[in-house]
């Protein structure tokens, strides 16, 4: 098993993928980020970004992924690892 695939079966054991708009939305705030700001930076509107977070539309991955990694400057997977670790905490 690789190091990398062990990370990933790691991070993911019993516990569910969560959605792009929780993502970007915990990763945003991570980074002190405001949805204008982030928005400027990818290139989209702020609207956009903003109905991505509140699950009024779904974001391609492709988006998710470059806003978290080319914006935020954060690793996708440490993201989602982070996301799980307070779901469970809070649960």
């Amino acid at each position: 098993m690789t190091q990398s695939s062990y990370s990933s079966n790691r991070i993911f054991k019993n516990k569910r993928t969560p959605l792009g708009a929780e993502i970007l939305r915990f990763a945003r705030r991570m980074r002190g980020f405001t949805q204008a700001e982030s928005a400027a930076n990818y290139g989209i509107e702020e609207r956009t970004l903003r109905r991505w977070e509140n699950k009024e539309y779904s974001p391609k991955w492709n988006d998710v992924i470059g806003l978290v990694e080319d914006v935020y400057s954060l690793d996708i997977l440490e993201v989602i690892g982070k996301l799980n670790d307070c779901d469970t905490n809070n649960h």
